[in-house]
């Protein structure tokens, strides 16, 4: 596993879910969504933030298959790469 949390660019379904990204100058396209929840606070007491993360099946433009954390900011609609399964 890596951690990453870089920006990425998000191409979205009329649903508003994932359907490819680009990361590094390559593109992953979305294969399904594993996973969808709020992040955590980041300590006790202190209200949830607006980022939803993700977990998807990704596949590279080589066909290599992956897990890959994603998350999204809603109050500005940023996302980020957080961590690759390997």
């Amino acid at each position: 596993m890596s951690l990453l949390n870089e920006q990425i660019e998000v191409r979205s379904t009329d649903r508003g879910n994932p359907a490819q990204f680009t990361w590094r100058g390559h593109t992953f396209r979305v294969r399904r969504v594993i996973g969808d929840w709020p992040a955590r606070p980041e300590a006790p007491g202190v209200p949830a933030t607006q980022i939803h993360l993700l977990r998807v099946s990704a596949e590279s433009e080589s066909g290599q298959p992956s897990i890959i954390d994603i998350s999204r900011d809603t109050a500005s609609d940023r996302w980020t790469m957080r961590r690759q399964w390997s």
